[in-house]
């Protein structure tokens, strides 16, 4: 009864270091340093983006902008996350959103006006009292749109 047991055991044991040792090789494919610095080109082809997921947020977004404050401040949210699933799509290496800036910021027109938006948005989410100034939200969730359309996603 013991041999049995131990047999399982071991049998069990391998095949845990098995899929463990699996998880690591493939958490390497997907953040190459080597590759940190490069976007994959543009083309015609979207690959994995969905466009109409894309536009149709953007409308969402829109919407938001004339909810007040608090609309505002979702919009925000959620026009950096637009962007952000834009890049991913697209092909942009890096595990965070500053990191996909970095890697292809030569893809917008103006990639100040990008990671000052995204800063705006960081500053909003993680400070507890962040005065909403319209004007610059606006101009934030704009400047978002901006680099949306500069990677060949009409809005």
């Amino acid at each position: 009864m013991s041999y049995i047991s131990l047999v399982i055991a071991v049998v069990v044991i391998s095949i845990l270091i098995y899929f463990l040792m699996k998880s690591k090789a493939s958490d390497k494919r997907k953040f190459d340093p080597n590759k940190v610095g490069s976007v994959k080109p543009a083309n015609n082809s979207n690959g994995g983006l969905n466009t109409e997921l894309v536009k149709n947020k953007w409308s969402e977004i829109g919407a938001m902008q004339n909810s007040g404050a608090a609309g505002l401040k979702n919009a925000l949210i959620e026009a950096d996350k637009l962007l952000d699933y834009v890049m991913i799509q697209k092909g942009f290496s890096g595990e965070t959103m500053g990191e996909r800036l970095q890697s292809g910021g030569s893809a917008f027109s103006n990639l100040n006006a990008i990671w000052a938006a995204h800063k705006l948005r960081n500053q909003m989410a993680h400070e507890i009292q962040h005065d909403v100034v319209a004007a610059q939200f606006k101009q934030a969730i704009s400047d978002l749109g901006q680099g949306i359309r500069d990677l060949g996603v009409g809005l």
